[in-house]
């Protein structure tokens, strides 16, 4: 009976045998597919390749589903995969549930939380990257894939598969990754095959998509927040190159410092992944793998650890690169002297020896990072959802201010105030709008304001976004020494940054108050309306929206002008208010309900500037600017026609007869100038503006163009146009001073100017690594703004020795032939966040009519000279022009006023 029975089992394995080889040969290949296997030599796969491979794959398995969650910026389909058991995929929808219900604690103990983790799945985000030249993360996408879905008989994955729900996308930036292969294979073969492609590979923004991760500014991001909100994965982890040399691939823990409103368990689980995948990669004979190192994570911005707010353990890590799928060999002489020993640190435990390095290699690190994290996720299934839990349990039961932070909707810019509202809710907050009677912290908030409570499971973002970055003395005292300098921005309170007044709560929400208060799933501006009768129409300056208003009217012929003295608003009276006519009654209303901004009817008031539209020019580098591209969306943004205006453009002559105003965004001066050198890249992609661009550029302002240079380009300008500025800050050393990315407060001068119209009295900027000026014997123009003569000038971030900036000028107009150029020594317009200065590019973008002016005053107002009180190299005030009164001092305020 017994040799029956093994009989039986021999002759069901012989027959099974082939039904599983013949399954296992259905699942396609990606050479079958695509021609290629993912890491072959001088071979990427773009986009399309990748979704084509993997709908290949879902249709012979049923371990992979495939979903598409949004739209590119240029309006690709963005398609994930969800790789499980099929068991788990049947159950989809319920384990999105579970795992929602436990990342937001809602409705659970403790033991109900442990039960639900223990019958739930943990849920995995992993990607392909989204910084598209860092080419390896978009080919392993395809190689785990394959290695997921083809494996048979194989414990470790079998485990994952049963335990683990991979949401895996292909890349989170499609349109880059199909313009990054596009350009490598348009050159591929020829001496150019390695060069850099002379756009961004995000429409806007480039590398600063992993900048978007709170603001969720560009399409990509939005879908990608939506799409964690949707599914709560306990684990985010995103694909980028690459490693400090020689190192082959950087992996957790990120260096100090870290904020502290990141869980606990957040913070431990990150050590965990980063201790675990080193184990991994040694295992699997994968040396070169490095901790700590220039990572920390201190911004919050980063697409790829904003939901560390959110309880995610987010994290990222950085495989080696030379470029593209061309391989590179390495020598140990090439190593920087403190690892050309090759001996062991603690941070670096199996140092890389050298050697080939091929695409192939970088997929493999990346395929066996993955595979790192999965099988710990497996291994912890449990334990990383209840973590989850707890993090979500914690924050709903706060103990310690703030318990909630108030937007007033009633303010300079109520537009400003309920987009950051907004933001809050795209990035999964709850936001209550007040009803009559709410009160907090004693005063008494008008019906309709915004409430975020802090005692919700996502409020460590709030936190993060509303209050003053202080960062740690230990890491500033670092920075100082050279040791450590911070890796991005190191300030980025929002509602400094939009120039909104929030409130912090002190005390616990009663439950009075929370009657007071009702849920919303979207935020509706007040309704805005034209007050009174007439054709003259008066608009706030102060809100940003205002532009978009007064666009529109040019656009359907309409006029605007400014008024120079005050006149009545829907805000109060005003110096500076736009003054429309030209348009219908029914026109108005329609324009200010559009844009929530109000107007009242006024009769024409006697005296105005003329405001008219201009032909506006972007200067667009090959060697291709961040910068320039957040300028571009803004500007399309608000509805300004601005041309993109490359090299040949600038080199062109007569470009006064083109244009009446040239921005040049943030760039170093080798950039502007230079660009590309010769040979690196096609011949038409290659150099910079040249010494022909930049005589143009002086012919046009000194025809009465108007230049517009942001933070660096208006350091460069300097010396290159001859200008009696100085840089103060040229050459110093950063023991002496320094500050990369910090919110600084400045003090406005001359608000009577059309340039510094709507701009309040003490606005804070976002100073990185910019100038400072003074103004040198022969200035002519006007000081814009300048920072404090004393105290501090910090408020949120870090600086060091900002002594240095004390009565120095932040902004300024030099007047040149007829023409003048705007330097501003910060970006008012930094990655699509400081909405609070957005009015100093704005109010630069129109052509101005000299309004009448005494005979004795022989200056415009817009060529107005520095005031009385300033410095002996400034210009004089012209004669017979009173001088201004001396602006308020800044202003002092709660945590988040701006």
């Amino acid at each position: 009976m017994e040799s029956l029975r093994c009989s039986w089992r021999w002759c069901l394995c012989f027959f099974l045998l082939p039904l599983s080889l013949a399954l296992s040969a259905e699942v396609p290949t990606p050479v079958s597919v695509l021609g290629h296997t993912p890491g072959d030599d001088f071979y990427l796969a773009n986009y399309e390749d990748a979704v084509k491979y993997f709908h290949a794959l879902a249709a012979t398995t049923d371990r992979m589903k495939m979903f598409t969650v949004g739209k590119s910026t240029q309006g690709r389909d963005i398609e994930v995969a969800v790789i499980s058991s099929p068991e788990n995929l049947a159950k989809l929808d319920e384990y999105k549930k579970n795992a929602r219900q436990l990342a937001t604690a809602d409705g659970l103990d403790d033991a109900q939380a442990h039960a639900l983790a223990r019958e739930s799945k943990v849920i995995v985000h992993i990607d392909g990257g989204l910084h598209s030249s860092e080419v390896a993360g978009g080919q392993h996408s395809i190689a785990l894939a394959y290695k997921l879905i083809s494996a048979t008989n194989d414990p470790e994955i079998d485990a994952i598969l049963k335990n683990v729900i991979l949401v895996l996308w292909p890349t989170l930036n499609p349109d880059g990754q199909d313009m990054v292969v596009s350009w490598y294979r348009k050159n591929l073969g020829t001496k150019y095959e390695v060069a850099p492609m002379p756009w961004l590979y995000q429409e806007y923004v480039g590398h600063d998509n992993n900048r978007d991760g709170f603001m969720l500014n560009m399409k990509e991001e939005q879908v990608i927040a939506r799409a964690e909100i949707e599914y709560s994965p306990d684990i985010f982890y995103c694909q980028h190159q690459t490693a400090p040399f020689p190192a082959r691939i950087w992996i957790p823990p990120f260096a100090d410092p870290i904020s502290s409103n990141i869980s606990p368990y957040v913070r431990s689980w990150l050590n965990v992944i980063g201790t675990n995948m080193s184990a991994y990669l040694d295992q699997h004979n994968m040396p070169g793998a490095i901790s700590e190192s220039r990572f920390d994570n201190w911004y919050a911005g980063f697409t790829d650890w904003a939901g560390v707010f959110r309880g995610e353990i987010s994290f990222f890590t950085e495989t080696a690169l030379y470029k593209y799928a061309t391989p590179r060999l390495y020598t140990v002489d090439e190593f920087p002297s403190q690892y050309g020993d090759l001996r062991p640190l603690s941070m670096y435990t199996t140092p890389w020896e050298g050697g080939w390095w091929r695409l192939k290699d970088a997929v493999d690190y990346m395929v066996a990072g993955s595979m790192s994290v999965l099988d710990l996720a497996a291994k912890n299934s449990e334990s990383l959802q209840f973590n989850r839990y707890q993090t979500a349990r914690d924050n709903r039961h706060r103990t310690e201010p703030p318990f909630a932070y108030v937007i007033s909707d009633k303010q300079a810019d109520t537009p400003e105030a309920g987009l950051l509202a907004q933001k809050m809710i795209d990035n999964g907050l709850d936001v209550y709008q007040t009803q009559t009677g709410f009160h907090a912290n004693g005063i008494s908030y008008p019906a309709g304001s915004w409430v975020i409570p802090m005692d919700q499971p996502f409020s460590p973002l709030a936190k993060e976004l509303f209050e003053r970055q202080v960062y740690p003395a230990l890491a500033t005292d670092q920075t100082a020494a050279g040791a450590h300098l911070p890796y991005d921005l190191t300030g980025w309170t929002l509602p400094l940054q939009m120039g909104v007044a929030v409130d912090v709560v002190s005390d616990p929400l009663e439950a009075e108050q929370r009657s007071k208060m009702a849920k919303i799933e979207e935020v509706k501006l007040p309704e805005a309306s034209v007050d009174g009768t007439g054709s003259t129409f008066a608009i706030s300056h102060k809100p940003n929206n205002a532009f978009q208003v007064v666009n529109a009217v040019l656009g359907q012929g309409g006029t605007v002008a400014v008024a120079t003295d005050a006149v009545k608003t829907s805000e109060g009276m005003e110096k500076g208010a736009f003054i429309v006519s030209g348009v219908s009654r029914s026109t108005a209303n329609d324009l200010v309900s559009k844009f929530a901004v109000g107007a009242s009817s006024v009769p024409p008031p006697e005296h105005t500037i003329a405001l008219k539209k201009a032909r506006i020019g972007l200067y667009r580098p090959w060697n291709a600017s961040i910068d320039e591209g957040w300028t571009r969306w803004i500007l399309e943004n608000y509805h300004y026609e601005a041309k993109s205006l490359y090299n040949a453009d600038i080199r062109s002559a007569n470009l006064r007869s083109r244009y009446d105003i040239i921005i040049l965004p943030d760039m170093n001066s080798s950039q502007l100038m230079s660009g590309f050198h010769p040979g690196m890249v096609p011949g038409q992609y290659a150099g910079g503006i040249e010494q022909a661009g930049l005589d143009n550029l002086r012919e046009f302002v000194r025809a009465g163009g108007t230049l517009v240079a942001f933070n660096q380009t208006a350091g460069s300008l300097i010396p290159l146009m001859s200008l009696p500025v100085r840089n103060v800050l040229q050459g110093m050393p950063s023991d002496k001073f320094y500050c990369a990315g910090a919110l600084l407060r400045i003090e406005t001068q001359h608000p009577e100017l059309p340039i510094n119209f709507g701009v309040p009295s003490s606005p804070v900027v976002m100073f990185e690594r910019g100038p400072a000026f003074e103004v040198l014997p022969g200035f002519k123009g006007a000081v814009l703004a300048r920072y404090a003569r004393e105290g501090d000038v910090l408020e949120s971030g870090m600086i060091i020795h900002q002594e240095v900036l004390h009565d120095k000028i932040a902004a300024l107009e030099v007047s040149y032939g007829r023409g003048r150029i705007f330097l501003y020594g910060f970006k008012p317009q930094q990655r699509g966040q400081a909405h609070g200065t957005y009015r100093y590019l704005f109010n630069a973008l129109y052509q101005f009519d000299d309004p009448p002016m005494p005979a004795e005053v022989s200056a415009s107002p817009l060529k107005a000279s520095a005031e009385a009180s300033a410095t002996p190299e400034e210009a004089e005030i012209p004669a017979g022009r009173p001088a201004p009164g001396k602006k308020n001092a800044r202003s002092g305020g709660g945590t988040a006023q701006p």
